[in-house]
């Protein structure tokens, strides 16, 4: 038998999974608002500091939490009866949670990199920039690519639909039906 939490180690890893959870969500939300904000910036530096903060955003508010996030939702999906692989919602998450913080990796984090070059370079001449207009928009989608998926994956968490994934595909787990019909 594999090993289970007990009830204080499994309470305090819900704890640190929701306060991940509450954080990065958090953080998507203020890229998303600072993203807006720094659209109508009135001069260069307002420009380039906006964009700055949401560099430090990332980093602290979504980069780690989103980390955390993941290492717990395992931990307690592999350490409690749920199983990782035993319910849909789950691996929705799981998958969802993963695609975020590739996505995140690959693309946000390139996208917020270059402009904040590009704003300490050309200042406000930058949102003349087509260019640093549609990468800007590019950030801005994914924030919201980012609280929308944080808002399904609290749905999913809370409602746990779409079932149990099947059992029959193991066939070392014999069905209590199965073995019935044998004793017949």
């Amino acid at each position: 038998m594999s090993y289970k939490l007990p009830v204080k180690k499994k309470q305090a890893i819900i704890i640190i999974h929701v306060l991940s959870v509450v954080c990065w969500l958090g953080g998507a939300l203020v890229m998303l608002l600072f993203g807006m904000y720094m659209l109508k910036a009135e001069n260069g530096d307002q420009l380039y500091y906006t964009l700055e903060n949401m560099h430090l955003i990332d980093i602290v508010f979504i980069r780690y939490t989103a980390l955390v996030t993941v290492i717990t939702g395992i931990a307690l999906s592999v350490w409690t009866n749920w199983g990782l692989f035993k319910y849909y919602w789950i691996v929705i998450k799981l998958a969802l949670t993963l695609l975020l913080i590739v996505f995140g990796i690959v693309y946000m984090e390139d996208w917020l990199s270059q402009i904040v070059r590009t704003a300490d370079q050309a200042r406000l001449l930058a949102l003349s920039d087509a260019a640093f207009l549609n990468t800007s928009y590019s950030l801005i989608g994914g924030a919201l690519a980012n609280i929308i998926s944080l808002v399904f994956m609290t749905a999913i968490s809370y409602f746990k639909p779409f079932g149990k994934i099947n059992t029959k595909a193991h066939p070392s787990k014999p069905r209590a039906a199965a073995s019935r019909n044998i004793r017949s």
